[in-house]
């Protein structure tokens, strides 16, 4: 071929690969697009949840004013600010400004939500929370997003392992931690009567179908729901870790070590009433969270323990790590730490057998 026919062949040649480049990419997105509307059509998720609970009540006629921190899509708000743009505010990454405006805006009457990410709303704000928010107990509430373990693939900026600890030693605040769809809505309806400081701890949002129920949904978020009765061992747990602790009383319970589930969606204040209840016919207790070793679920146990004098239980802590951990996938984060029903089964099991 002359070096003329070569010239002249070339843009046919580069044409020729763009349209294949273009019918592979569509492929590829078609597939990737029906693959996700398949998965989203079989899960749930916290977020969608948290929105449709508050656009129930907005169609329902009660008012509120929604401040997000740079978290419209991460949220999944943006219908919220489609539908009803007089209830929605965006401030961009400005978490302290967010709870001096909530303030205001409490004051003046407005029940306020304020959604971000965990680890920076409940850290880089937390002087603004603590001095106005908690101290002036304004009806507003801090929804924290990509609590527990997920992000640990980010590094540790982004795990925000001890926002209960930190949290709950604020003044008039309430902490709730839902672990499924219906649990949201419950919530939601709670703080829409409930007038005061609270914050919402939200986990790994997605659920997968398995974990849409856990199957005794309560509105009595003032109580531990007891999803499992036995005697013999009693398993604490909060958020997405429940169902870890479901899997494992499930496999004790095969063996027939009597297990008990409870399930803290208000993780605080704690109801102390249900625990001890519990605690009367069990040697053994175990507390399953995503937060880190100091101040959160099995902090909150083991100072009821103190407090009432209890020392013939044995207390099996599963949690995260006290330090950072960072640079995991979330199942090898929740391996690492032996949130898993195995793991968790395997070491009742074992503690049985060497008592």
């Amino acid at each position: 071929m002359s070096g003329l026919a070569a010239v002249q062949s070339e843009p046919i040649t580069l044409a020729l690969a763009a349209l294949t480049a273009v019918w592979v990419i569509g492929s590829f997105v078609f597939k990737f697009n029906e693959e996700q509307s398949t998965v989203s059509s079989q899960s749930f998720d916290l977020r969608s949840a948290f929105s449709a609970a508050l656009i129930t009540k907005a169609n329902a006629g009660n008012a509120f004013t929604l401040i997000s921190v740079d978290s419209r899509k991460s949220a999944q708000v943006e219908r919220i600010e489609t539908d009803y743009p007089d209830y929605f505010l965006d401030l961009g990454v400005m978490e302290q400004c967010a709870a001096g405006v909530a303030a205001g805006l409490a004051s003046c009457g407005h029940k306020v939500f304020v959604v971000g990410i965990a680890s920076f709303i409940t850290m880089r704000a937390y002087e603004q929370i603590r001095t106005v928010l908690s101290h002036g107990n304004y009806d507003v509430k801090i929804v924290g997003l990509w609590s527990g373990l997920y992000h640990t693939f980010q590094g540790h900026t982004h795990v925000p392992h001890e926002d209960v600890s930190i949290m709950r030693t604020l003044d008039n605040v309430s902490i709730y931690c839902p672990s499924t769809y219906v649990d949201m809505h419950n919530i939601i309806d709670r703080l829409f009567v409930e007038r005061g400081f609270a914050y919402i701890r939200v986990e790994s949002p997605f659920l997968s179908p398995t974990m849409r129920e856990h199957g005794r949904e309560s509105s009595d978020l003032d109580r531990l729901q007891i999803l499992r009765r036995g005697h013999r061992v009693t398993i604490v747990s909060t958020g997405r870790s429940l169902f870890a602790a479901i899997a494992a009383a499930d496999l004790l319970n095969d063996t027939d070590i009597s297990c008990s589930v409870l399930n803290a969606i208000r993780i605080w204040p704690f109801d102390e009433t249900t625990l001890l209840t519990a605690l009367k016919t069990t040697d053994i207790l175990v507390t399953v969270e995503e937060h880190g070793k100091v101040g959160g679920l099995a902090s909150i146990i083991s100072e009821i323990l103190v407090q009432h004098g209890i020392d013939g239980v044995r207390h099996l802590p599963f949690s995260g790590s006290p330090k950072y951990p960072s640079n995991l996938a979330y199942g090898d984060a929740l391996d690492s730490f032996g949130l898993t029903g195995v793991t968790i089964s395997n070491a009742v099991a074992q503690m049985i057998a060497r008592s």
